[in-house]
């Protein structure tokens, strides 16, 4: 009888040691909050996976929260972090959003600024990339904290570049005088100077470089003659035969030595790797003007949704995981994407990447463009749908401008 009351108290006390531990290792001592951040992303696929590779790696340095990612659609993750926010359930701590998306999300009161819990800390503006920084501030709050940065750049053939604008990529500029120069020279061989690939892109990079604004006196601007002129000179290498037609693949095109220039996402890092039939390189994406560089870019940001089940010490927790992102973020570029942590500028293979161009001067960095102008995405979007029958000629300029105008201003009047 004895010997089974030592052991039923033998039992009671194990079963308390492995609650105790159970309760040490995952919930907060303080108020039984998981010790854990929950991270929403859009990004899916291989580089998400890249993602989680940096993630693990913060998460064997043994933190007191560790991250736990999901990766959730883009066209999905919206609606869902609606959805919670509103409800006050199953919030993510952190979420990253796209530039264009910190001033909307903030106007719906949907955000909690970051400012209280990063005084003593390394996450500051003059440790970052200018441009990405202010993106997440709004009304002299920061909403929004950089993760990393896309930007619409371009590859070039060095061979073709050799044979038919022989000096033009020395400064690493190349204008649309130039491509229309080596247009001109390549035309009777079969070779295009010009890889359009997405619209958007190309026409938003254009409209900036020649003054284009998207928006006017807090309202969105597209019915202008600027953004005639940025069409005219994508009809004017369409009709010349010096870019491709509707339809046609132009990295395939590049990797078969067909496009002397191609303007795409330094998110096509991997494709590019891919040739080894010739030498190419990475810059600028084309510039109307040499004198005066503007580079569009994307930078995501991590943001903090409204919820009452986030402790204090859980986002204390957050921001050092985004601390220690500033100079360990390795993993997460190598599928083209650029840091938006200067301190990442000290890690020798990151800055052997050809992306790397854009935070390694102060020209490139100064030439950093990102655009969260209220109404850009729906000009974005409808751009995007018509840029091809404008090009092709199907429909007059103009006409199409006012069409786009009239459209966003109904979806931003909804």
């Amino acid at each position: 009888m004895k010997k089974y009351k030592f052991l039923l108290v033998f039992a009671l006390i194990a079963s308390l040691m492995l609650a105790a531990c159970g309760k040490d290792s995952d919930k907060d001592s303080s108020d039984g909050e998981k010790k854990e951040i929950l991270m929403w992303s859009g990004t899916t696929g291989p580089d998400g996976d890249l993602i989680q590779k940096n993630i693990d790696q913060y998460n064997a340095t043994n933190p007191d929260y560790k991250v736990k990612l999901v990766n959730i659609k883009g066209d999905v993750l919206g609606n869902k972090l609606a959805t919670v926010t509103r409800s006050g359930k199953g919030v993510p701590d952190i979420a990253m959003i796209a530039s264009e998306s910190v001033s909307t999300y903030n106007g719906q009161k949907m955000l909690e600024p970051w400012d209280k819990y990063l005084e003593g800390t390394k996450v500051s503006a003059e440790n970052y990339l200018e441009e990405a920084w202010n993106v997440g501030t709004v009304d002299g709050k920061q909403y929004g904290l950089p993760a990393t940065m896309g930007t619409w750049v371009m590859y070039y053939n060095k061979d073709l570049v050799d044979k038919y604008a022989p000096g033009a990529a020395d400064d690493n500029i190349i204008t649309y005088e130039e491509i229309e120069k080596a247009g001109a020279a390549a035309k009777a061989d079969g070779i295009l100077a010009y890889g359009f690939s997405w619209p958007m892109q190309n026409f938003n990079n254009l409209y900036l470089q020649m003054g284009g604004k998207f928006a006017e006196d807090g309202k969105p601007t597209i019915d202008n003659e600027t953004a005639v002129a940025a069409f005219e000179e994508f009809k004017k290498l369409e009709a010349n035969g010096y870019m491709n037609k509707k339809g046609e693949d132009t990295t395939k095109l590049f990797k078969n030595g067909k496009v002397i220039f191609l303007p795409e996402g330094t998110w096509m890092l991997a494709e590019m790797n891919k040739i080894t039939d010739f030498k190419w390189a990475e810059t600028f994406t084309p510039q109307w003007d040499a004198g005066n560089v503007v580079q569009g870019s994307g930078a995501d940001q991590f943001a903090m949704f409204k919820s009452k089940e986030r402790s204090d010490e859980k986002i204390k927790g957050t921001v050092k995981f985004i601390e220690w992102l500033q100079s360990n973020q390795l993993e997460w570029i190598k599928s083209g994407a650029n840091p938006t942590a200067l301190g990442m500028l000290d890690n020798e293979e990151y800055t052997n990447m050809p992306q790397s161009f854009l935070l390694k001067s102060d020209q490139a960095r100064k030439a950093v463009t990102i655009v969260t102008d209220p109404g850009s995405s729906y000009i974005f979007g409808e751009v995007d749908a018509a840029a091809w029958d404008v090009i092709s000629g199907k429909v007059e300029i103009k006409d199409s401008l006012k069409k786009i105008q009239q459209t966003v201003n109904d979806k931003m009047n909804q």
